[in-house]
């Protein structure tokens, strides 16, 4: 008996070690996918802003420095007045995938970039990284009637573009802060903060974190990191059930795609929403996916709008990246290139 007993507490031991020394810390109960720390002393990443409109674009003095241009609207993309007049306009709105994060390098292998530089059209490419739906909304708004671009991708990712919460675009407010602890939101919870060390503090305080404790529980559980990991299992499950709650109810973000393909169809331009998957989904069959998220997929006026493209988990960076990497991007343009060239042909 008192062997087993030592031998348990020697496994145990064990194991608050090594979860000590992959990164997990006593009280830390982040989720594995969270791109996310705790720093001493926080600042901004003044990368990006919320411009006058309201809509998030890039610094564009920030990103020369990092040796990628930004035209004169805050995207990676060409600028806006020396589009080619001959060439059928592509337009892509989107978030981090369709900027190009994780192309290795960015300018070159991002599937916008590809489908620029090896077909003949003129390729816009909106995609800032943590955009949403509303923002989607906001640039088919201003960029659809000025640019007039034939047809128009809006590229969906599973993972969080499928809102919970509703929010609004407001001038010069932004809705995100990238700094060195990871990307903060705004919006964390049903709570506003102003600015990113607000928002830093609750989540080390109350969100992320057992800095804290309650009772006499959370005070076991903040002094192990293995403890620590059991007891973020009751935030996961609670995480899941609420997503879970909006694959199956979706009318907050069917409301922006719906207002997105109003604004199309008002400018005579062929719009298509494209999924992306979670990298845990990317292998599920098609019929199995639709089934799982036809609340959205299947709804009456966004039907015959979806694009599923056949990736598979080896398209994309492991977690917590998860973007698509150079073999996804590359998966995407061509089958973009031949949507394209089907759509054209028709």
């Amino acid at each position: 008996m008192l062997f087993q007993l030592a031998l348990v507490t020697v496994l145990l031991l064990a194991v608050e070690i090594a979860l000590r020394l992959w990164g997990y810390q006593p009280g830390d109960m982040r989720p594995n996918w969270l791109n996310f720390k705790t720093v001493d002393s926080l600042y901004v990443v003044h990368d990006f802003y919320s411009d006058t409109d309201g809509i998030l674009i890039a610094d564009s003095a920030y990103w020369a420095q990092q040796g990628i241009h930004v035209n004169e609207g805050g995207f990676r993309s060409p600028d806006f007045g020396k589009a080619d007049s001959t060439k059928k306009k592509v337009m892509f709105i989107g978030d981090s995938f369709t900027w190009g994060f994780s192309a290795n390098p960015i300018p070159n292998h991002c599937f916008t970039d590809l489908l620029r530089n090896e077909t003949n059209y003129d390729v816009i490419n909106l995609g800032i990284p943590a955009a949403d739906p509303p923002q989607y909304l906001a640039l088919a708004q201003k960029y659809i009637p000025r640019l007039k671009p034939d047809f128009v991708f809006v590229m969906f990712f599973m993972g969080n573009d499928l809102m919970q919460e509703d929010r609004k675009v407001t001038p010069g407010v932004p809705y995100f802060f990238l700094t060195n602890a990871g990307a903060i939101f705004a919006d964390i919870d049903g709570k506003h903060f102003e600015t990113a060390q607000q928002a830093y503090n609750y989540i080390v305080s109350d969100r992320y974190y057992l800095h804290h404790p309650k009772n006499i529980i959370e005070w076991l559980v903040s002094k192990s990191a293995l403890l620590s990991r059991l007891y973020s299992v009751r935030f996961r499950i609670r995480e899941k059930l609420d997503f879970e709650q909006a694959i199956k109810d979706s009318h907050i973000t069917k409301k922006y795609l719906e207002a997105i393909k109003a604004v199309a169809a008002q400018n005579h331009t062929r719009l298509k929403f494209v999924l992306i998957p979670e990298i845990k989904e990317a292998d599920m069959a098609p019929d199995k996916y639709r089934e799982r998220y036809k609340d959205i997929l299947e709804a009456p006026q966004l039907a015959q709008s979806w694009l599923m493209v056949k990736s598979s988990a080896a398209c994309f960076n492991k977690y917590p990246d998860g973007h698509l990497n150079n073999k996804g991007h590359r998966v995407y343009a061509d089958f973009l290139e031949q949507y394209l060239k089907s759509a054209d042909s028709q």
